[in-house]
């Protein structure tokens, strides 16, 4: 019970954790996983196939963590967010969520408007170690900032990019090997519709 939980809180803090669709948090979030012991496998770090396992479960709870950023309440697209060479994965993961739950960043993600300055000010504000002039960054592989500075890029091609179902944002800080990802949906007209037309 107590390695399963651990392998869980693991993968939830990697997944789950890592999702924003509007900054807020449901009373009634929760995971849970249950085994009743009925295929007599007995898992344990000494297992050889215990890191199968392991990431097995971390790939199913990062699948059903994009399925829910990607079913936010008038969301029209899902952005996938991911830093790397962070000083840490800690900060790696704190910079993914401030940019995937960034407002502005949702907005500019769904007017199609490749508006790096505003993923620079979500990786900012964190306060995390990092050099501006060394960072990269990319919407669905076609960099946008070299060494923190506007690039010569194909605007409609990154235009193009924004409109898919799913827009990847890559920000290499190249400061050292963290690696985190995030995952959140864009910000539309229809969410405001929605949250303003009933009451619970």
């Amino acid at each position: 019970q107590h390695l399963l939980q651990n392998i869980l809180s693991q993968s939830v803090s990697k997944s789950f954790n890592q999702i924003d669709v509007d900054g807020d948090q449901s009373t009634n979030d929760t995971v849970l996983i249950f085994s009743n012991g009925n295929s007599d496998v007995s898992i344990t770090p000494e297992s050889s196939y215990f890191d199968v396992f392991q990431r097995a479960i971390s790939f199913v709870c990062t699948y059903l963590a994009k399925e829910i950023a990607k079913d936010g309440e008038g969301a029209s697209k899902l952005i996938e967010v991911t830093v790397e060479k962070a000083k840490s994965e800690s900060d790696a993961l704190v910079a993914s969520k401030s940019v995937a739950g960034s407002l502005l960043v949702k907005t500019a993600v769904y007017g199609r408007d490749p508006n790096w300055g505003r993923i620079m000010m979500a990786v900012g504000k964190t306060g995390i170690p990092l050099n501006e002039s060394k960072i990269d960054i990319y919407i669905n592989e076609i960099q946008i900032v070299s060494e923190g500075k506007a690039i010569s890029y194909n605007v409609n091609s990154v235009v193009a990019a924004l409109g898919k179902k799913e827009v990847g944002i890559k920000i290499s800080l190249n400061i050292g090997d963290g690696f985190g990802q995030a995952w959140g949906s864009d910000l539309t007209e229809e969410y405001v519709v929605f949250n303003s037309a009933y009451t619970t």
